[in-house]
């Protein structure tokens, strides 16, 4: 049996708390740390939530025992954010939009393509508010 994808998550604003309840419905999931530019939002993201660690950004990148990013940062930094993923190894899953504009949305995609790695982009909620 595999075990269960270790997911670290970026970004603990207002949709964090539908992607939490989500994510419990899976059991080939585990929240493993989660991180946001304000680390007192992280810290009581992780408290809320139980998720096991809050860490700075750069930290949750450097794990080597997070399988997949869940990016929820503002649509303006999923391109940046999503490519630090790639680079650090990291399969990623972004809130939509993927990219604000086709240009970066492709060099997300060539550059997981380059790694081997896959990338997903969708809504929380089909059509949600």
């Amino acid at each position: 049996m595999q075990s269960p994808a270790r997911v670290g998550i970026i970004g603990c604003g207002k949709i964090l708390g539908a992607y939490i309840k989500g994510c419990r419905d899976y059991q080939g999931i585990t929240l493993a740390a989660c991180a946001d530019l304000d680390r007192a939002r992280a810290r009581a993201a992780a408290k809320e939530h139980g998720i096991p660690e809050a860490l700075s950004v750069r930290a949750l990148l450097a794990r080597d025992d997070i399988d997949v990013i869940l990016n929820l940062t503002v649509p303006q930094a999923h391109v940046k954010v999503d490519l630090a993923a790639i680079k650090a190894g990291k399969h990623v899953h972004a809130e939509k939009p993927l990219a604000l504009d086709v240009r970066g949305g492709r060099k997300v995609m060539e550059a997981a393509q380059a790694a081997g790695l896959r990338v997903g982009s969708a809504p929380d909620t089909f059509l949600g508010g």
